[in-house]
């Protein structure tokens, strides 16, 4: 069975490739670029192909199709209506009007051409126009998708070992996350079936949980520490969305905040009986996703930036201080004891004040993988020569030498852990 996957090069849609290649399938996969080794695949910019025509030179050869195409947020005004629905129907159309046996569009619990969010609502027109077609199709609708390298998980791995974190909606939304391989593993059954597909399947794991739940899950699968979850009131939720919808690669916005008011109501949990039935065994457990082996990846997640960011504060704060805060008398009094002649004391102060200043910006600007190197070998030539010109620091009770070796510690592990 010939099968072209639309939107391979994303989590569930490389898993669906995975499950439909172990099924015996020959799979085509596509997307905006051709992953690096990829065979059997087509490079595509999916938003430009709105029209059926578009479509019929790419599917001369395909039995069956399955749609993951699917964005979290637009990047420009109308990505929705281009990715969710446009481009599908068109697929759709060309699918039909070239008699492909089946067609599996991946959608979401909620979607509905008249839900309240773009992204909903660009789901569900899509969805509408496959149904009213005269072709095989199912719409696959999932709750919340677990996968390891998944960004959504990712994330959320990286909430649940935070030791205390508020989150709007953190008991009352509920949600039914599902393991992406069970729902890929759905979707080639459905594929590959013999008898006509449903029209339409809840894709859920075993159980609803609340977000608050969910992140407990998962510490527990990383054996993380305890952590405290509190629920962000409504009106803050509201301003830190609208602050959040700044940062690009943010999946808090103020849409996505009101899907997560609607989850209140049970709209993204369903019937798991379903699914289970296609897959022959109830889906895996959220109490099974994460494992230990993630712990120091998750706690890295959130640590790096916040670590870069004390960094940057730190050297920017000293390079302020040594030149307008500290007596300039009596750094002159320390370069003396470590030697530099008189008349290149001041100098000397302020290209050591310009240093820091500069790393702290790089840190903050355009941090880089050479500037904990940067920082290791600049902080370890301070230490050796106070410790030859000025070894009484290392006595001094506030420890301006002995705090050096945590930091330097710390710079190596960042240098060696950074991409």
């Amino acid at each position: 069975m010939k099968v072209l996957v639309v939107g391979a090069s994303g989590l569930i849609g490389s898993h669906v490739m995975q499950a439909l290649c172990d099924a015996g399938c020959q799979v085509t996969g596509m997307s905006r670029r051709r992953p690096q080794g990829a065979r059997d695949w087509l490079a595509a910019d999916v938003a430009s192909l709105t029209d059926a025509r578009d479509w019929l030179p790419l599917l001369r050869q395909a039995d069956a199709v399955v749609n993951c195409v699917g964005i979290i947020r637009e990047r420009r005004a109308g990505d929705f209506d281009r990715l969710h629905r446009a481009a599908p129907a068109a697929l759709f159309a060309a699918c039909e009007q070239l008699g492909v046996r089946r067609v599996v569009q991946v959608s979401a619990l909620g979607s509905d051409a008249a839900a309240s969010t773009g992204y909903w609502r660009s789901k569900g027109a899509a969805d509408a126009d496959l149904l009213a077609r005269a072709v095989q199709a199912c719409v696959v609708r999932p709750s919340l998708v677990y996968g390891d390298d998944g960004a959504s998980s990712i994330m959320f791995r990286a909430l649940a070992t935070l030791p205390v974190l508020a989150l709007p909606m953190a008991r009352r939304a509920r949600v039914q996350p599902i393991h992406v391989r069970d729902l890929a593993a759905l979707i080639a059954t459905l594929v590959t079936a013999e008898q006509a597909p449903p029209r339409e399947l809840a894709a859920v794991g075993p159980r609803p949980l609340t977000l608050a739940a969910y992140l407990d899950e998962l510490r527990r699968g990383m054996r993380a520490a305890p952590a405290l979850v509190l629920e962000l009131p409504a009106p803050l939720a509201r301003i830190a969305a609208r602050v959040a919808a700044w940062w690009p690669a943010s999946a808090l916005t103020p849409e996505s905040l009101r899907m997560l008011e609607r989850s209140a109501d049970g709209g993204n949990t369903a019937d798991p009986g379903a699914a289970a039935a296609l897959l022959g065994h109830p889906p895996q457990d959220p109490a099974r996703f994460a494992q230990p082996a993630q712990r120091i990846a998750a706690v890295w997640h959130w640590a790096a930036p916040m670590i870069t960011l004390a960094m940057a504060a730190l050297w920017l704060w000293t390079a302020a201080v040594s030149w307008f805060g500290w007596p300039h008398a009596q750094s002159h009094a320390w370069l003396a004891a470590c030697g530099v002649p008189a008349p290149a004391r001041e100098v000397t102060l302020l290209a050591a004040s310009l240093a820091d200043a500069l790393i702290g910006a790089l840190l903050l600007l355009r941090p880089r993988r050479w500037l904990w190197a940067a920082q290791l070998a600049l902080v370890g030539g301070y230490t050796l020569a106070m410790s030859a010109c000025l070894p009484g620091f290392w006595l001094h009770p506030f420890g301006p030498l002995s705090k050096n070796l945590p930091l330097l510690a710390l710079m190596l592990w960042m240098w060696r852990g950074s991409r």
